[in-house]
């Protein structure tokens, strides 16, 4: 069970009949009845190719040109993900269920294991003391704004990873 396993299996979810569905936008969307396992093959291999291409990517572009940029690749890569998926299960039926947040996070810890979600929990948690700190010596409005945002984002993090270290406890 590796990371982008994690992060794919929070796509996906049983239905009451024992149908595997795929939510390609989450929560904020609509799920796809796949019909067969080789179909789900397919589609957590698709999705889980755009997650070891498309979050290194943009990371490494943020870091080495400037996040600016970074954030210039999501059209890009959120096309390949549109088109990408929409040929894998476009012709399959939508399906009544909803995927909550809590099913995703559920199926998200599945996938990962202990020590990732740990690991992944800490460095979030020190981000967060490191938003804190950057806030407390800002000598700039931009650095405060900068370290305030940082220990927001990473506090959420740390809280949902809290959540999935939760659920792998109780699982």
């Amino acid at each position: 069970m590796g990371y982008f396993q994690g992060l794919t299996n929070a796509s996906f979810k049983k239905d009451q009949k024992g149908n595997t569905v795929f939510f390609p936008w989450g929560v904020l969307g609509r799920g796809r009845v796949i019909p067969d396992e080789p179909t789900e093959t397919k589609v957590r291999a698709f999705l889980s190719r755009y997650y070891k291409v498309s979050l290194p990517t943009m990371i490494v572009v943020g870091v080495v040109v400037g996040w600016a940029w970074s954030f210039l690749l999501i059209p890009i890569f959120g096309a390949w993900f549109y088109f990408g998926s929409k040929s894998l299960v476009s012709e399959y039926p939508y399906s009544e269920d909803k995927l909550t947040l809590k099913e995703g996070y559920t199926s998200s810890a599945a996938g990962h294991n202990k020590v990732t979600l740990w690991l992944l929990f800490t460095c979030s948690t020190l981000f967060v003391l490191a938003g804190i700190f950057i806030a407390s010596v800002a000598t700039s409005p931009s650095q405060i704004v900068m370290g305030l945002f940082t220990a927001i984002f990473f506090g959420a993090c740390s809280a949902a990873i809290g959540y999935m270290l939760k659920m792998k406890r109780n699982a």
